[in-house]
């Protein structure tokens, strides 16, 4: 059974070939480049939380508890945007986490979608002590 297609049913499906490999590669540059936006916004956020974890340390001669971390009236003294912001991912269900094991030291562990600069795709951390 031999099929003969016309030229012109050639060049057209040649031509929606060619349209849905182009339209893959758009939309699979344009989630990677929403996930390296992403990760660049949390690795900055990441930054920009422990310095002013910092700050509250040196205003209160402590980090904050975790109740005290959740309360944006509290953390709007020390950043300009709190909530912090959230990208759910298939790997993680939260872009932050923040604990303190004593009022000496804190862990901020955050999650990219994907590798920024030194950090990991996944959860990474940035870890503060008073040195005390």
């Amino acid at each position: 059974m031999n099929f003969h297609f016309s030229n012109k049913i050639k060049i057209l499906l040649s031509s929606l070939i060619a349209a849905v490999v182009l339209l893959w590669a758009i939309f699979g540059g344009l989630s990677q480049g929403q996930k390296i936006s992403q990760s660049q916004i949390i690795t900055q956020t990441a930054k920009n939380v422990a310095a002013a974890l910092n700050y509250f340390y040196q205003d209160q001669n402590r980090y904050p508890s975790a109740t005290e971390f959740a309360d944006q009236n509290l953390m709007l003294t020390y950043m300009t945007n709190f909530p912090l912001p959230n990208y759910p991912s298939s790997s993680c269900s939260q872009s932050f986490v923040y604990k303190r094991a004593d009022a000496g030291s804190f862990q901020l562990s955050f999650c990219l979608p994907t590798a920024e600069g030194s950090y990991q795709a996944g959860w990474n951390t940035i870890s503060g002590n008073s040195g005390k």
